[in-house]
């Protein structure tokens, strides 16, 4: 009997020791080096410049953009106040801005490896592992990247477990409807693939006919009351202005293709994850095929609970995938949390392939040894494009300025080239965070038209293309830094 219970701590502390070894992994890739890149020059740094300028003197319910109503990031609020948050706690820097996208999927993969504990140790951390080799969203527009897709993938995943745990307390449909609602404040539209998902689930497994007024009262309230409640505040400010561009922009302009934009073929999201398009091996093309080899493999031995968790995942990766598909415009991260479950599923599944009994343990050597391989291959792989990752010039020296001048508060103008004088939005961002500057368009053009002068100074970006055209304009001026391809001069304006 001691032998029986000291075998199970054994187990039990191990598997906890292996648990703290992936989730540091996780850690790892989400983290290190997580400001080392230049910010992107679109949803990240428009997602920044908003945050900033609603923390900074702003609303909190209206976001800006060059302290002007944005109708260009029609999202609703949500992660732009995590990005606030993140700020208060480490200061207006690149890794605020995506400390908290990054720290997003940290939890995701610690909640799913304990969601997945239902099935056992072994499947558990490797639903852990799968998680972090998801190469994809930590390479582009996700984990390391400060816009709404983490936060939104998290929600999405909370709420699917919570769906696939209504058979055991049908109370956790008032989890799914707030979580929707938190999903939708995060990223608009697209979270009624949600709702989708919910209600199929809820219809096939007959828990929809278990369900009372009352369950459908609060489900209805923790669904639509804090979209309301945030809604109403906006259109105290611009009516329905923003709702109305929200509406026309993120699904009208979508669907059909009028934005015409990465506009893509139905086969686009298949192609690229499970096809040659993205032009190698992938880890979803590995996690598909043990899905389908462990399907195949315990398909006579699901029993009623497991078919309904099965069907949940299917529904989950489905869903999305083929919604996504139709829809005209596409891009990469729309389908992220389509991502989750095929990851999750093969974790499970593998790690019952690996404990099947009539596997030989030659074969277990093999699929294990196989596994390893694969891990540090996708890991390598991720890691290879963090460290390749380096900042901009000219973020860099808006940097240098700010230190330099010793300005903040003060107007700043650029001159990208004889022909560009408008402030690109990544720069805006840099801009902000380095000085508090307010970023103006026009450049010099615009310095030379202006009929008051107000005796303040500020700071003005020249490229060396735009200096060697009208060198004359600023010889007088007092040189603050310079780099390779810009000069930095103190102006009075």
């Amino acid at each position: 009997m001691k032998k029986e219970h000291a075998k199970a701590d054994k187990m039990k502390y191990g598997y906890a020791a292996c648990y703290l070894l992936v989730l540091g992994l996780v850690i790892f890739l989400s983290f290190y080096r997580l400001d080392a890149k230049y910010v992107d020059p679109w949803d990240e740094a428009r997602h920044g410049v908003n945050a900033y300028e609603m923390a900074n003197g702003g609303s909190l319910v209206q976001n800006t953009y060059l302290r002007q109503a944005d109708y260009y990031n029609l999202k609703p609020p949500m992660s732009m106040w995590c990005i606030m948050l993140s700020m208060k706690l480490f200061g207006n820097t690149v890794f605020a801005l995506r400390f908290y996208s990054a720290f997003c999927y940290v939890l995701l993969t610690a909640l799913a490896g304990l969601f997945a504990r239902q099935y056992g140790r072994l499947e558990s951390l490797l639903v852990m592992i799968f998680l972090a080799v998801n190469t994809t969203p930590f390479q582009a527009h996700m984990i390391r990247a400060g816009d709404a897709d983490s936060l939104y993938v998290l929600l999405f995943t909370l709420a699917m477990f919570a769906m696939m745990k209504v058979g055991e307390n049908v109370r956790y449909v008032y989890a799914c409807g707030l979580l929707f609602a938190l999903a939708f404040l995060t990223k608009s539209y697209h979270a009624g693939v949600i709702l989708a998902i919910g209600g199929l689930y809820l219809l096939l497994t007959g828990d929809l006919l278990r369900m009372k007024v009352r369950h459908f009262c609060g489900f209805f309230a923790a669904t639509v009351l804090p979209v309301i409640g945030w809604a109403l505040l906006r259109m105290r400010i611009d009516g329905l202005t923003f709702l109305k561009a929200m509406w026309e922009t993120d699904v009208l302009g979508r669907t059909d293709g009028t934005l015409q934009n990465n506009i893509a073929p139905f086969s686009y999201y298949f192609s690229y994850y499970f096809g040659a398009t993205s032009g190698k091996v992938t880890v979803y093309l590995c996690a598909l095929v043990i899905c389908l080899i462990g399907g195949f493999l315990f398909s006579d031995r699901l029993g009623w609970k497991n078919r309904r968790q099965y069907l949940g995942y299917v529904l989950w990766f489905a869903a999305p995938m083929l919604a996504f598909s139709a829809v005209k415009n596409k891009l990469l991260w729309y389908v992220y949390p389509a991502l989750i479950p095929l990851l999750m599923a093969a974790g499970i599944l593998l790690g019952k392939i690996l404990k099947k009994r009539e596997c030989l343990p030659v074969l277990r050597g093999l699929l294990a040894a196989t596994a390893v391989c694969a891990v540090c291959y996708f890991v390598r792989a991720e890691l290879t494009v963090i460290s390749q990752q380096g900042g901009n010039e000219f973020q860099m020296l808006i940097a240098d300025a700010a230190r330099e001048s010793g300005l903040r508060g003060c107007e700043v103008y650029v001159e990208y080239d004889p022909d560009n004088s408008v402030w690109n939005q990544q720069d805006v961002f840099v801009a902000e965070i380095s000085g508090d500057y307010s970023c103006v368009n026009g450049g010099m053009t615009y310095l030379l038209t202006r009929d008051v002068y107000q005796g303040e100074e500020g700071l003005l970006f020249v490229s060396e293309e735009s200096y060697g055209d009208s060198s004359a304009l600023y010889e007088d001026r007092d040189l603050v830094t310079r780099s390779e391809n810009f000069r930095v001069y103190r102006i009075f304006y």
